[in-house]
């Protein structure tokens, strides 16, 4: 009976780990001296499904997130649990793009995986300088900018590695606010997608690693990377 139990509650986790995010939630233009929200989530954006912070599996809550202002200089927020997500805020003191980044690595191995959670953010004031700041991340998601983008027409875009050339398995996941999803197919490493829908998307892209190793005293088979950005998107 305990080992059903067990058998049970690992596939509960498996099942938390690989089909949640992580994803970072802001007001796309700030203003220079006026205090920016950011708010991060766990959850199923697509079933808008964000779990309460006291409910994180593994070590989720120890999740750092980092803001990159436009000249580059880079620093830790704090951030306070909320209710369904943790809080920061920060505040534009010249103009251009600020990233907010987070890469955090999951505790446990589950079913062989080391799971490395990735969530990017910009804010822009006024103007995109800065915006390649974001390449300064180990994984990350390109658009065509920041800015909000129009229903029906298309959208390009990529992931792109640090230190990899390619990314085996690699796919992008396209989630609508009204929960429409969609997995799309890359054209030499490429994505594209039309939104139909106005409101806030969820971009995740992902990639499998074929590396072994240990993990906190853990065997592992392999990396799981998955990259998230919001993008909204008008009439």
């Amino acid at each position: 009976m305990k080992k059903l139990l067990f058998s049970a509650l690992l596939c509960c986790c498996m099942a938390t780990a690989f089909g949640h995010a992580l994803w970072i939630e802001t007001i796309v233009n700030g203003k220079k001296g006026q205090a920016q929200e950011v708010k991060v989530f766990l959850g199923e954006y697509a079933e808008n499904e964000r779990d309460s912070t006291q409910n994180w599996f593994s070590n989720m809550r120890d999740f750092k997130l980092y803001l990159i202002d436009p000249s580059g200089k880079k620093q830790q927020l704090e951030c306070t649990p909320a209710g369904n997500h943790f809080k920061a805020t920060f505040t534009p003191q010249t103009d251009g793009a600020y990233v907010l980044y987070i890469d955090h690595t999951v505790q446990e191995v589950y079913s062989g995986s080391k799971i490395r959670y990735y969530a990017q953010g910009i804010v822009q004031v006024n103007h995109a300088k800065g915006l390649d700041n974001l390449k300064q991340n180990d994984f990350v998601l390109l658009t065509g900018g920041a800015a909000p983008k129009k229903i029906n027409v298309p959208e390009k875009v990529s992931l792109l590695h640090k230190t990899k050339t390619t990314l085996p398995k690699a796919e992008l996941v396209v989630q609508s606010p009204d929960g429409w999803t969609k997995k799309v197919k890359s054209t030499q490493d490429a994505f594209s997608y039309v939104p139909v829908w106005n409101g806030r998307y969820l971009l995740e892209g992902t990639f499998t690693e074929d590396e072994k190793g240990d993990h906190e005293g853990k065997p592992y088979e392999r990396v799981w990377h998955c990259v998230t950005y919001c993008k909204d998107v008008t009439k």
